[in-house]
């Protein structure tokens, strides 16, 4: 008896382990919904629960009744403001406006591996436009096996530049310093490591940024 009761425990120690090991395995960008004001284009303005899916690669929001939808016409939208923040809806990207001139952008992308196996759990929902938040139009998500096959392990952060008349993107230090002719590598090498710049903040790639076109 005591021997299965020992079992039982491990049993429920190891699920609940489990459970608390893939909770952290999020497909959003951001951890909650963020309150956004949604600009269009044409002036139109709109506030919902706004996140990121980085599975699906485009953002989605809540309608009045809680269920996720996708923006039906994302191409019209301008910008999506969260707070103080700025962002774009780029190709299968989300892109956040941290300075227009020179451009200093930063695009999210998930880093995705396959889930464990396990016994799927349905189908795919309706897909008919709907309008919500007072002109907010949206259409239902897909779900069922596809979507379970893969989870987010990580986020990758790109930096895109504006280099003179030239967009460029980089995401550590030896893309960096591609942006440079060889014989000001060595100067910028020399400054990251010395400044110890860790190309996954930031704030320390914006400051390494605006200190390199100043000189």
């Amino acid at each position: 008896m005591r021997l299965i009761l020992c079992w039982l425990g491990i049993w429920i120690f190891c699920v609940g382990l489990f459970a608390q090991n893939t909770k952290d395995n999020s497909s959003y960008l951001f951890d909650e919904f963020q309150d956004c004001l949604i600009v269009y284009k044409d002036g139109r303005q709109f506030t919902a629960p706004v996140n990121y899916d980085l599975i699906k690669k485009h953002y989605v929001f809540k309608d009045p009744e809680q269920q996720e939808k996708e923006f039906s016409d994302p191409e019209l939208i301008a910008v999506l403001r969260i707070g103080n923040r700025s962002f774009l809806i780029g190709k299968q990207e989300a892109v956040e406006v941290i300075q227009a001139q020179p451009k200093f952008n930063v695009i999210y992308t998930g880093d995705t591996r396959r889930a464990p196996k396990k016994i799927s759990y349905g189908g795919t929902t309706q897909t008919a436009s709907v309008d919500n938040y007072s002109g907010l139009t949206g259409t239902g998500l897909s779900g069922g096996i596809q979507d379970a096959q893969r989870i987010v392990t990580g986020i990758n952060k790109t930096y895109e530049v504006g280099v003179g008349k030239k967009t460029k993107r980089f995401y550590n230090k030896k893309s960096f310093l591609k942006l440079f002719p060889k014989k000001q590598q060595v100067r910028w090498n020399r400054y990251i490591e010395e400044n110890k710049i860790d190309f996954g903040s930031v704030d320390q790639v914006f400051k390494l940024f605006q200190v390199s076109i100043s000189h």
